[in-house]
């Protein structure tokens, strides 16, 4: 992608996914103004960018373009995470969804804005 934003305090540019991920990584830190998360939910997040990167890289590596290679290790990671809080040991929990999608997000922000 080639879309950039120029900072306005100092003119440097800046990609919009870098941006984004930062925005991503600041909403991750913090549940509420005065706590951290969760040792759980940063569990979540990190299984979940991890299963991301590792399922673009096996398609890719396999001869799949970038795009279908993010989009079925999305649905599949998706899945995965839908199904463990579904069928898992614990009850469902929102909280743990959303920092499972934070953390696929996370991670295809990070294989836009390195493109590999």
């Amino acid at each position: 992608m080639s879309t950039r934003v120029k900072c306005p305090n100092c003119g440097c540019i800046i990609k919009p996914q870098i941006l984004a991920f930062l925005i991503l990584l600041g909403i991750a830190g913090f549940s509420r103004a005065d706590s951290i998360i969760p040792t759980d939910k940063a569990a979540h997040f990190g299984v979940s960018y991890a299963l991301q990167t590792v399922g673009y890289g096996t398609l890719k590596s396999r001869g799949f373009d970038k795009t279908d290679s993010i989009i079925l290790s999305a649905i599949a990671t998706f899945g995965l995470g839908v199904c463990w809080e579904a069928f898992g040991p614990t009850p469902p929990s929102k909280g743990d969804i959303l920092a499972n999608t934070l953390g696929q997000a996370a991670a295809v922000t990070t294989i836009i804005t390195f493109d590999f």
